[in-house]
């Protein structure tokens, strides 16, 4: 892959390493890929739902007949094809593709193949509702979501989008093209693994690691990293996801070029799973996270890194109104706890006081959301972990973790949050502000 697409100059964390900051993110359309980010966090849909190998039909109203009998004939090739998928049967798959287009037949045996090696427990397509099929050339480009549902890792089947071109060929509907999606720059450049090439996984301690083809050894380096880091997630959390899904390709576009921090990209991402909650496909809520390893960082990542970004997604589901200086402020407690209890208690000491002399002293309000990183970059994440630390050392985990699940469900208002705040700590922003200056450390 091309470095310089993705490269960016590294910056310190606390234990001491030159390592990518995690954030950044991209929110494109419903259910694109959306990681945890410093701005633009939104709530998803309301409501519970689920998928299944099937097809949720558009609904027509007065589209002339023959549209209504494309879509109907349409609907049948996609329920094909995803049946096919579920039981393990690539000639039935294969069927639904113009056997003239040999580039398509390989690439789809291929996702075919990459899908199998998933273990999947659901798969369905299910068209958009409010899309209108496109003319292009013979065939109608159609807009799709692929849901699926990795067994023993998602909580619920995820919904992705997915462009699809169908044409008439011998009096039936075949898949003709596959990127009707490439170039539309709001769903982001985000891929999904599947799609970039042959895979390996390896599985175990709860994740599900992604990587290309013969790079089984990092695959199961990350599963072990994992192992460590999850546990020092669930005990700072008091939570943890069914389970997680770790994507460490080699490609590009296996990360959103929008998904930076500080100016330059992210080392990793948590990245929200969201689930249909209507047949239509038109609302969706946060079913968990997966994560996202930079490709130029994917042999590098450890379970400091990992223990950060799982904790972003376990706490994905809460809501996504908690101010950032918390959000990243806790999972950098829980990366620092760990970088302790694994032999860097002093490094991480040393960087505590570096902080509370040069950035802590002059802080006026906590780090705020929309210029997290403003001029100081690193800082702001050294000052956010501060600042949960203190809250940790003062009043516990149990009310750290009851702030933080009232504050994401909650408003981003300014004063809301302030309310929040004097109900859980009794104690303003102000006051907070004023109680770190005099902090000096966990005793």
């Amino acid at each position: 892959m091309d470095d310089e697409q993705v490269a960016g100059a590294p910056v310190r964390r606390g234990v001491g390493r030159a390592v990518w900051v995690a954030g950044g993110a991209a929110l494109a359309v419903a259910v694109a890929a959306v990681a945890w980010s410093v701005v633009g966090r939104e709530d998803p849909g309301p409501a519970p739902g689920g998928g299944g190998v099937s097809v949720t039909p558009t609904a027509t109203g007065s589209v002339p007949d023959a549209e209504t009998q494309m879509l109907a004939e349409i609907d049948a090739v996609l329920k094909a094809r995803a049946a096919a998928v579920v039981a393990g049967r690539l000639p039935q798959y294969l069927a639904t593709v113009d056997a003239k287009n040999a580039k398509l037949v390989q690439r789809d045996k291929q996702v075919f193949g990459n899908l199998r090696k998933l273990g999947l427990k659901q798969f369905s397509y299910a068209r958009e509702t409010e899309f209108v099929p496109e003319k292009r050339g013979a065939g109608w480009a159609i807009r799709l979501m692929m849901v699926l549902q990795i067994e023993g890792i998602d909580a619920a089947p995820r919904a992705t989008p997915v462009g699809y071109t169908f044409a008439q060929r011998g009096g039936r509907w075949l898949l003709v093209a596959d990127d009707e999606l490439a170039g539309e720059s709001d769903r982001g450049t985000y891929r999904e693994p599947w799609d970039l090439g042959p895979i390996e996984v390896a599985r175990g301690g709860g994740v599900l690691v992604v990587v290309p083809a013969g790079e089984g050894a990092n695959a199961r380096r990350l599963v072990q990293e994992s192992r460590e880091a999850l546990p020092a997630v669930r005990l700072a959390t008091r939570r943890a996801q069914v389970g997680i899904l770790v994507v460490a390709m080699g490609d590009r576009r296996s990360m959103d070029a929008e998904w930076s921090t500080g100016g330059h990209p992210a080392g990793a991402v948590s990245v929200r799973n969201y689930s249909p909650t209507d047949e239509a496909m038109t609302s969706f809520k946060v079913t968990g996270s997966r994560i996202v390893i930079n490709p130029t960082e994917r042999t590098k990542a450890d379970r400091f890194l990992l223990a950060h970004e799982f904790t972003h997604a376990v706490l994905s589901t809460l809501g996504s109104s908690a101010p950032t200086w918390l959000v990243e402020g806790f999972a950098m407690y829980v990366e620092n706890r760990l970088a302790e209890q694994s032999g860097n208690a002093d490094r991480v000491a040393d960087w505590r006081d570096e902080l509370l002399s040069k950035s802590v002293k002059p802080l006026v309000v906590l780090p705020i959301d929309g210029v997290f990183h403003g001029d100081y970059d690193e800082e702001s994440y050294g000052v956010s972990w501060l600042i949960v630390e203190y809250l940790v050392t003062k009043y516990g985990l149990e009310k750290v973790n009851a702030l933080y699940a009232d504050l994401a469900k909650g408003s981003d208002d300014p004063a809301a949050r302030e309310q929040t705040l004097r109900k859980h700590l009794k104690l303003s922003e102000t006051a907070l502000v004023a109680a770190l200056k005099k902090y000096t450390g966990p005793s």
